[in-house]
């Protein structure tokens, strides 16, 4: 077995349970943290903090992304009196899907997936429809939500406990400005 993934990881929280599930159907796997939808500052720097300890508790490679707020504004202009889960979220999950995956190609890795569809938050067959259509642009493989072999509310159940085993930042909204 000589695959590799990159996990785009939004927080531990979302991330902790994935990566138990994940590390042995994997080589290699290095949790990649772009996320500058996160506001304010201080709030992501919490979460990256979390998703750098969780990649060392599992022995993982960690990569930040850059923390490009402007451009994620930019993106999302006119957007900004959507609900939680409106049509805000898509172009969210898009942006940071084609960033994993660009990482992905870039460093020879075949496959890329996200945490974002283990939220309760996050509508599920939006990233796994975008993560599949950004997969065949790119000639990756997408591991979406339902390849995991156990369901969304299970794997974010058991996320949770080992979220508190390893005392873990828990943040209280989806991390955007607008969601909070």
């Amino acid at each position: 077995m000589n695959k590799k993934l990159v996990l785009h990881t939004c927080c531990a929280v979302c991330g902790v349970y994935l990566c138990e599930l994940l590390k042995g159907r994997f080589s290699e796997i290095l949790i990649y943290f772009y996320n500058p939808n996160v506001h304010p500052e201080e709030e992501y720097k919490k979460r990256l903090e979390s998703a750098k300890k969780l990649a060392e508790i599992y022995g993982f490679e960690f990569q930040e992304g850059e923390y490009d707020s402007k451009n994620w504004f930019e993106r999302v202009k006119g957007l900004e009196n959507e609900p939680e889960g409106g049509r805000r979220c898509p172009v969210c999950f898009e942006m940071r899907l084609r960033k994993t995956a660009e990482l992905a190609k870039n460093r020879g890795f075949e496959y890329f997936a996200t945490t974002l569809a283990i939220s309760p938050h996050k509508n599920e067959k939006i990233v796994n429809d975008l993560g599949l259509q950004i997969a065949k642009e790119f000639g990756l493989n997408f591991l979406t939500s339902s390849d995991l072999g156990q369901s969304k509310k299970e794997i974010w159940q058991k996320g949770r406990k080992a979220a508190k085993k390893y005392d873990f930042y828990h943040q209280k909204y989806c991390g955007c400005i607008f969601s909070q």
